[in-house]
């Protein structure tokens, strides 16, 4: 009797080793609740509602449709729908706004939420002399501009295919913070 209780004993603490370490292993993977990667707007840009990958991106996002847009607050991207059913830019919000919430994802050339008009200029320059860095930097500024909504002030860079949108109707205000950036394609 004594030998079949010390096998049960062992049959006992192998299936409470298994529990106890199965339990673990299961707590190790990550839930289905946990927080999804930032969606990369790349993945999308340039490409036509058909594609899987587009329509994808869109349902599991929650895009809503309205008008030319599909708007993903979620993720804090906005899809304007072109010519061919494409998406022909995409409008990338990097800090929460109204409904949106602030864009997880790496921004476009170098850019960062915290960014304000004097920085993206700075990114956006060029030395003053090509061969002589050590001549200074010219400020990267727009190609054309313009307050379209008299809210805020849209900078176009056509060369980068960026339109930078900042919280400021100004043009002189180079303290004004990024609102959207809109990449296109």
């Amino acid at each position: 009797m004594n030998k079949r209780f010390q096998i049960l004993v062992t049959f006992a603490a192998i299936a409470l080793f298994a529990t106890t370490f199965g339990a673990l292993v299961v707590q190790a993977q990550p839930s289905e609740r946990a927080v999804p990667e930032a969606a990369a707007y790349e993945a999308v840009l340039g490409k036509s509602l058909d594609d899987a990958e587009v329509a994808d991106f869109i349902a599991s996002n929650r895009c809503a449709s309205k008008g030319p847009f599909q708007v993903c607050n979620a993720v804090g991207m906005a899809l304007l729908i072109g010519e061919g059913q494409k998406v022909e830019t995409v409008y990338l919000y990097p800090n929460t706004i109204a409904d949106f919430a602030a864009y997880k994802g790496t921004l476009p050339l170098g850019l960062s939420a915290n960014d304000n008009m004097a920085n993206v200029e700075d990114k956006f320059g060029q030395p003053k002399v090509q061969h002589a860095p050590q001549a200074g930097w010219e400020p990267g500024l727009p190609d054309e501009s313009g307050t379209p909504d008299y809210t805020h002030y849209w900078a176009m860079y056509k060369r980068f295919d960026v339109t930078i949108v900042y919280n400021s109707p100004s043009a002189t205000d180079k303290g004004a913070t990024i609102y959207a950036i809109l990449v296109s394609k």
